[in-house]
């Protein structure tokens, strides 16, 4: 197994993605364990006073940002965890976040859990996925472990799957409003215990006895389990590709583009950040209005999406668009630019692609990481990520 215990061989780093029916009950139980040092938590959304019955909060929760009520908590059960709460999209977080970390995620949609597939194998790193059904109260985890030849989420996956990436659950029973989460606490309480146990395995290095290539799904209503295991497919549209990343000690609020192909050690070279594309603007389809970006990640977008002029949501049309900053297409001036001001993050995972290879770096190290911060009560968003 070639994840690594973390970077200093002694604690451990856990992230927990999505806060909801199984991850309110997953932090209490990860923040028990002794050798957890750092615990990451990424959920873009706040509690719900719907939330109330059906997941491990109170009602002092309703209204707040899911993660940072759960990084409070963790800090209430082990002062000494250093915490990360990141109030945004899986899709967004930079993948140093995630690095030398047992993932678990509680996610309520196949497009979130593609990327989680995408992160870990790319950092091959373990993880740990779950789900619950109200209806015959279905509680399941899945453990992933990226290497040859083992399967990854999608290997199981087929077109209907893929054609359902928008789709979201929201753990809803029989008779329950859409957009309620309806499953019972008790069966979040369930596949979060699960969860907890196949994690103490992987960090006690208990490989025989993890989970892995496997799905253990509890029947609750009629007192049975069943257990699958999973094959890699050899048609499956994820290339399975596991990255040898470095680090470069850089800040994007400081380094240029040129800058970064220098201290890499190459030329000008096509830059990309795996998940996300380029826009270099936006259009409003009703009035025709345009608005410059100048090349920037389309996920990290200063600017409004509605359109000044009229207010419509505008779009970007397909020579808007790239997946690359391409060397060959930049102008000197753009190449000076800040990385900052594309849309790069400390912590991004960045691909370059000179003379047919590429090469994946990270940039620096989160700013939060980087402080060795830990969670208060004054928790404010701010372009990293929420810090106090």
């Amino acid at each position: 197994m070639e994840w690594r215990r973390s970077r200093d061989g002694s604690t451990h780093s856990v992230a927990i993605v999505g806060l909801g029916n199984v991850g309110t009950h997953v932090v209490p139980l990860v923040g028990r364990l002794s050798d957890v040092a750092r615990v990451t938590l990424v959920d873009h959304d706040a509690y719900e006073e719907t939330n109330v019955v059906s997941q491990d909060i109170t009602r002092t929760a309703v209204g707040r940002p899911k993660a940072i009520v759960q990084a409070e908590r963790l800090q209430r059960i082990n002062a000494a965890l250093t915490v990360e709460p990141l109030v945004e999209p899986v899709e967004l977080v930079p993948l140093a976040y995630f690095r030398d970390a047992v993932v678990i995620t509680g996610l309520d949609s196949r497009r979130s859990r593609a990327a989680v597939n995408r992160i870990v194998w790319r950092l091959r790193v373990p993880w740990i996925d779950t789900g619950v059904h109200a209806d015959g109260l279905l509680a399941r985890v899945s453990v992933y472990l990226p290497g040859p030849e083992h399967p990854c989420l999608e290997c199981a996956w087929t077109d209907e799957d893929y054609a359902l990436l928008e789709q979201t659950y929201a753990c809803v029973g029989d008779g329950a409003p859409v957009g309620a989460t309806n499953a019972p606490a008790a069966l979040g309480a369930l596949a979060a215990s699960l969860a907890a146990l196949e994690l103490q395995k992987l960090l006690a290095g208990q490989w025989e006895q993890v989970a892995a290539g496997r799905q253990v799904l509890i029947n609750a209503a009629w007192h049975r389990h069943f257990v699958t295991t999973y094959r890699r497919n050899p048609e499956c549209r994820f290339d399975h590709s596991r990255w040898a990343v470095s680090s470069l000690a850089v800040d994007p609020h400081a380094c240029a583009l040129g800058e970064l192909c220098a201290l890499a050690g190459v030329g000008p070279s096509d830059l990309g950040l795996e998940g996300q594309v380029f826009v270099r603007q936006l259009t409003c389809p009703a009035c025709g209005a345009v608005r410059s970006c100048g090349w920037r990640l389309s996920g990290r977008l200063t600017t409004s999406s509605a359109c000044d002029a009229c207010g419509r949501r505008t779009l970007a049309a397909a020579p808007d668009i790239s997946e690359w900053l391409r060397a060959d297409d930049l102008a000197p001036a753009v190449r000076d630019r800040r990385l900052v001001d594309f849309g790069f993050r400390p912590g991004d995972v960045v691909t370059l692609r000179y003379g047919g290879e590429e090469q994946h770096v990270q940039l620096g190290e989160p700013r939060a990481a980087r402080r060795g911060r830990r969670v208060g009560s004054h928790c404010k968003e701010v372009s990293d990520g929420p810090y106090c």
